[in-house]
């Protein structure tokens, strides 16, 4: 929806005469005028700016002043238009033809033959009334701003700037119940950094809020665009794996799990060993809730911990727990897909 330029005022009147006479005392008044000859013309050239401040005689061909005042108030109504103020020019100064040009949307009325100062007045009180309109918007706006950012700040991680852990349990509750209600496939990535308490102790706290900005952005760089990473707790992070089955889950997993453990991570011209273990879970028939998911992805992260670090762990077709054998970056069909 756009904004509407107060400046300009546009007139309607299909007599050439009027509308000459109309269009000079105005812009000696200091209006930009869109002069129109009916109101079909005065119509598209509102919807051109917006809206905005509108003279209108009652009687043109095509589309009447009451036509024209249906037209605008329809479109305002639906969001086509930000707002309008309609001053309508009648020859006819009986009240129920008064009252008709009022109710089909008309903002204020000058019956003919009008005195040019009463209308210049008259107009001066619309654009009064189309600059609070123009202000309020401008607030409205800036408010609908305001609120995003706001949410944005409530879904994220203070540190990391990815979803956090409230955040990322919606988002799955969400998914999951799509998935129950029209199938479909997907699944958990659980992951932390190994020996993080090591690179706090070793090279104090601000490297460790450096290593886990960073393993947070090379985590989502190496995700699918449909796919969600959270922070869960300290040094651990949570992957929602959207449309997969266990072989894309999988690589998805290995991806990430190369990608940290192929960068070079420094602090302060020191560089730093970082290593993440993880655990991938495949939704199944098996899994009741998400949290059944999630408690599966945690436990096979403590089997890739136990077993040495630095590895990715999931469940086999029988349920078995396994450590997955890294392949070659070439040979994995999803990175391969997700890069065309």
């Amino acid at each position: 929806m756009q904004e509407p330029r107060i400046g300009n005022l546009i007139v309607a009147d299909d007599d050439a005469a009027t509308l000459t006479l109309l269009r000079r005392h105005l812009e000696n008044a200091g209006y930009d005028v869109i002069a129109c000859k009916n109101g079909r013309e005065a119509l598209s050239a509102i919807r051109a700016q917006g809206g905005g401040l509108v003279l209108a005689d009652w009687d043109m061909p095509e589309m009447n002043g009451l036509e024209l005042c249906r037209a605008i108030k329809a479109e305002i109504g639906c969001g086509e238009l930000s707002f309008a103020f309609i001053l309508l020019l009648t020859a006819n100064s009986e009240t129920h033809q008064i009252v008709s040009g009022l109710e089909a949307g008309a903002d204020d009325y000058l019956t003919k033959p009008f005195n040019k100062l009463e209308l210049l007045a008259r107009l001066r009180a619309g654009e009064r009334i189309c600059k609070l309109n123009a202000r309020l918007l401008q607030s409205s706006e800036k408010l609908k701003l305001l609120n995003a950012k706001l949410e944005r700040l409530a879904n994220s991680d203070g540190l990391t700037a990815i979803a956090n852990r409230r955040h990322f349990f919606e988002r799955c509750a969400e998914c999951w119940s799509l998935l129950e209600r029209h199938g479909g496939r997907a699944g958990l990535i659980l992951f932390d950094i190994d020996r993080f308490k090591q690179v706090n102790d070793t090279y104090g706290h601000q490297a460790g809020d450096a290593v886990l900005i960073e393993v947070a952005r090379l985590s989502k760089l190496a995700l699918r665009q449909h796919d969600l990473i959270g922070r869960v707790g300290g040094e651990e992070f949570c992957i929602l794996a959207r449309e997969t089955d266990r072989v894309g889950l999988q690589e998805v997993a290995e991806r990430v799990r190369r990608a940290i453990e192929q960068h070079s991570f420094t602090f302060e011209q020191r560089d730093i060993t970082v290593t993440i273990s993880l655990g991938c879970a495949c939704r199944s028939d098996r899994h009741e809730t998400v949290d059944t998911l999630y408690r599966l992805a945690d436990d096979l992260l403590y089997k890739a911990k136990q077993n040495g670090r630095n590895q990715v762990w999931e469940c086999d077709e029988h349920g078995q727990p396994r450590r997955i054998t890294p392949v070659p970056a070439d040979q994995n069909r999803d990175y391969q897909a997700a890069t065309m």
